[in-house]
């Protein structure tokens, strides 16, 4: 267990699988013993295992805490920060693991049939695939639902578009429509989202994009500030394994755009770009051998923030030690918008131009 420290005073703790206490997988939770305050008389410790994400209920606790393992692109990020602490020695030796991830098993009552590892794998399988099934009813839905098609426009997206990419929208009709009810409750996170598919290593993964509370009119920065209330939807949830929204990998081109969200990757495909060219995260990490090798130029073109800059730096770093050549273009600070996709909302063609001219000079 590792304790760290946000740049905003955040605490959380790093904890690894084997940490947890006698977990249970509990409808789509896991539940364990907490082992930040030592309780063993119930299990205060609820985690997302699709985001690693979790917290501890008890009065005195309260903890926040990530499973390093089902999130290691987030657990890696803050374990660098946490070499400069004074766990350093702690945060390098889980460094390692994640980079030679081994088959580390969460602790299990013997009464229980198999290890948790294996439940929450099977859940997550099962997840992927109902709503890769449901891909035809998604895109259909997206079609017919008036919500749909205002977001799309809101955000200067093409209907067309998107459905050529293959985005969704999940209804609460179409979970209704699910013949059993594990399925209904296992899809019930996912319901109302725009739902965006992924290409993971070996597998296909999903992201999903709340609609919860948004209306015509209601431009993403507001829509935001009201899903940051306690007790709202996330905006955006993954399926484990997630990865990028793009093509295949072996499709790609010799030179790429990476940008962070999937509406910056829709806004550059209406404006032209060719969909081998563009890949989008769907956050700011990069599996280390997602890319294939003929991927020779890269353009990093991420968020003007501090997250953008840091994982610019991060990913610069990464993808020249793998032999690439890299450039950089980020949101120029002209108050035009935070990402790519609200300068094309805002400025239309203009407001790519800045990122125009960086590929033209990498190509």
């Amino acid at each position: 267990m590792i304790t760290i420290f946000t740049r905003r005073g955040k605490r959380i703790e790093i904890l690894t699988q084997s940490e947890l206490r006698h977990p249970r997988l509990t409808g789509s939770r896991v539940r364990a013993f907490c082992p930040i305050h030592g309780s063993d008389h119930q299990r205060s410790l609820s985690i997302d295992p699709v985001s690693g994400w979790g917290h501890c209920f008890n009065a005195t606790c309260q903890a926040r805490v990530l499973v390093a393992e089902w999130n290691p692109s987030v657990a890696q990020h803050l374990l660098e920060a946490a070499k400069e602490q004074k766990h350093q020695v702690n945060a390098r030796g889980l460094l390692s693991k994640l980079a030679h991830p081994g088959a580390s098993q969460v602790p299990v009552r013997r009464e229980e049939r198999e290890p948790a590892a294996s439940i929450l794998n099977r859940w997550q399988q099962e997840e992927r695939h109902m709503l890769q099934a449901l891909e035809p009813a998604m895109q259909e839905a997206l079609k017919t639902t008036h919500q749909g098609h205002c977001y799309l426009r809101e955000r200067a997206i093409p209907l067309e578009i998107a459905l050529i990419h293959g985005v969704g929208l999940l209804t609460p009709a179409i979970i209704a429509r699910l013949p059993r009810a594990r399925q209904r409750r296992l899809l019930q996170r996912w319901s109302g989202r725009l739902v965006f598919p992924l290409q993971a290593a070996g597998t296909r993964g999903y992201i999903g994009r709340t609609l919860w509370g948004w209306c015509p009119g209601m431009d993403e920065n507001e829509h935001k500030q009201l899903l940051e209330r306690i007790g709202r939807p996330q905006r955006w949830i993954k399926t484990n394994p997630a990865g990028c929204f793009s093509v295949p990998p072996e499709q790609l081109a010799p030179q790429l755009i990476l940008v962070e969200g999937t509406f910056d990757r829709l806004a550059l495909l209406s404006a032209g770009f060719c969909a081998d060219e563009v890949v989008a995260l769907a956050g700011t990490a990069l599996p280390a051998t997602w890319l294939p090798a003929h991927v020779r130029r890269v353009l990093l073109a991420l968020d003007g923030d501090e997250g953008g800059r840091e994982a610019t730096a991060r990913l610069s770093a990464q993808l020249r030690e793998q032999g690439r050549a890299v450039s950089c273009c980020l949101i120029p600070p002209d108050g035009q918008g935070k990402d790519w996709n609200e300068r094309w909302r805002l400025l239309g063609h203009v407001g790519l131009q800045p990122l125009l001219d960086s590929y033209r000079r990498l190509t």
